[in-house]
């Protein structure tokens, strides 16, 4: 099974000011301030946050892992690099693909546009089914591999919202799906009316992480007629997924999951994180 995960974003949450007084190390802020999120080194000996994201795929199966980074991003290329030459690399064949941005842009184009980049640049992925998620969130193995097991052409995971809390819950893509478990719709940040409507009519609320498994052929052709989101003038690919849906029916499969996910946005989850790095996984 193959794995693409999205790195290449501008991760502008994270440059900004925490919201209060710290004792965060200094080092880590520096970091925060200047590396791409999932290389900040909050692990154990400064290991990078996306080892651990890494580590958790090779154990679910997954061989081969395309990282999409920013063409600015002189880090995450050769740690990888090197970890692979030493050895080190969990049996992973990882390799590297950059998200251009147009003349006319200061930042990337957006996430679909991530995956249609990267899809450009390994064809040969245009013929496979694979796993695309974010570089920013500590997908436990059990998620990958639910999509790794599953047999539909394509699904998305279905995250329970207990443990979380209700602001959080509305900074996500709520889920609605059909009888038989299939994506009708994703509603993003919902506003209060609509949210009050979700709370009366969905006995369980699930949420989307930006997980899912795609057929690449069957993908495409939404990657491409995704609109621009008209406010953050990106493409997104909660919109694709949202368009595809809406276009075919049943085309998506959701696959719920109860487990509350470590999500790495800005400066202050980086004390929570890594205490469940130190207390979960040591020194893997």
């Amino acid at each position: 099974m193959k794995l693409l995960i999205l790195a290449g974003g501008m991760s502008s949450r994270m440059k900004k000011a925490m919201d209060s007084d710290t004792s965060l190390d200094p080092r880590l802020i520096e970091q925060a301030n200047t590396l791409p999120k999932c290389m900040l080194g909050i692990g154990k000996n400064g290991r990078p946050f996306m080892d651990y994201v890494l580590y958790n795929a090779s154990k679910a199966g997954i061989k081969e892992v395309v990282l999409i980074l920013n063409p600015k991003d002189t880090v995450t290329q050769p740690h990888y690099e090197n970890l692979t030459a030493s050895g080190n690399n969990w049996g992973l064949n990882i390799q590297f693909a950059r998200q251009y941005i147009p003349d006319n842009r200061e930042k990337p184009l957006g996430t679909t546009d991530a995956i249609e980049q990267a899809l450009a640049q390994f064809p040969s992925w245009q013929d496979s089914r694979f796993i695309a998620c974010n570089g920013d969130n500590l997908y436990p193995t059990k998620a990958f591999k639910l999509l790794v097991d599953d047999t539909h052409p394509n699904a998305m995971l279905d995250w329970d919202t207990e443990g979380y809390t209700i602001e959080r819950v509305r900074n996500c893509a709520i889920i609605k799906k059909d009888e038989e478990g299939y994506l009708v719709d994703l509603l993003e940040k919902p506003n209060d009316t609509e949210w009050e409507e979700i709370v009366q009519t969905m006995p369980r609320i699930g949420i989307s992480w930006n997980i899912f498994a795609f057929t690449a052929n069957k993908l495409l052709p939404f990657l491409e007629k995704t609109p621009l989101h008209p406010i953050r003038n990106e493409k997104e690919i909660p919109v694709t997924v949202r368009l595809w849906a809406n276009e075919v029916l049943k085309s998506i499969y959701t696959i719920p999951i109860s487990d509350v996910l470590p999500d790495l946005t800005s400066k202050n989850d980086i004390a929570e994180i890594q205490a469940i790095l130190e207390k979960e996984y040591g020194d893997f």
